[in-house]
């Protein structure tokens, strides 16, 4: 399976299709800046080998990270444990944010 590689709006495109978005960066960076939508999963890379399981295989999976690199590495694993419909937020949430897609600061 290829890695897929969404553009912010491509990923929130996704999302609104019905795409489980899944930010897989550490709590602690989740609680200072986050994307900003409904039922969003956080889902630390520090547990994703024991709770991917959670992610269902019947609607497409997006992973966004601080940049990339981490939901990267999760989407690999993803796909290696036998999910085929998953993509990465190319440039993570800094690129999510650049390009003014709804931002949530949980600490303010």
């Amino acid at each position: 399976m290829e890695l897929k590689r969404f553009s912010p709006r491509e990923a929130y495109a996704a999302y609104m299709l019905g795409g489980v978005m899944v930010d897989v960066r550490e709590p602690e960076a989740v609680a200072a800046k986050t994307v900003d939508i409904n039922h969003l999963v956080t889902l630390p890379m520090s547990e994703f080998n024991h709770r991917f399981g959670e992610l269902p295989h019947n609607r497409p999976i997006v992973l966004v990270s601080r940049v990339g690199n981490t939901s990267n590495t999760a989407a690999r694993f993803l796909l290696e444990h036998g999910y085929s419909d998953v993509a990465v937020v190319d440039g993570g949430l800094t690129a999510w944010e650049d390009e003014g897609l709804p931002v949530r600061h949980p600490e303010e």
